[in-house]
């Protein structure tokens, strides 16, 4: 996991510099910070590498795809129970 994180990592930053590219444009540059193979390996194809870039690295994935960082969503303090009655006992079974 620390691998693809910090390849996941590199990759973020790289394209939040030079913007999203395809398979074919990556594997043409000349400042790729890895190999084409190296990047995609860990997670099995190209677009489930921009997946996990766009839910790891928000601020990144806004950058690479021109776009403003969402902002986070705020969630609010869970709800308190309802305190529970006390229960009944059952009826007892009538004797035959």
């Amino acid at each position: 996991m620390a691998n693809k994180k910090a390849i996941l990592n590199q990759l973020a930053d790289y394209f939040a510099k030079n913007g999203m590219m395809t398979p074919s444009e990556y594997k043409s540059a000349a400042d790729a910070p890895m190999r084409y193979m190296l990047a995609k390996r860990p997670f099995g194809s190209w677009t489930r590498m921009q997946g996990m870039i766009k839910s790891n690295f928000p601020n990144q994935w806004a950058k690479a795809m021109g776009v403003e960082a969402a902002a986070p969503v705020v969630e609010e303090a869970p709800k308190v129970a309802a305190p529970k009655k006390a229960a009944t006992a059952a009826p007892k079974k009538a004797k035959k």
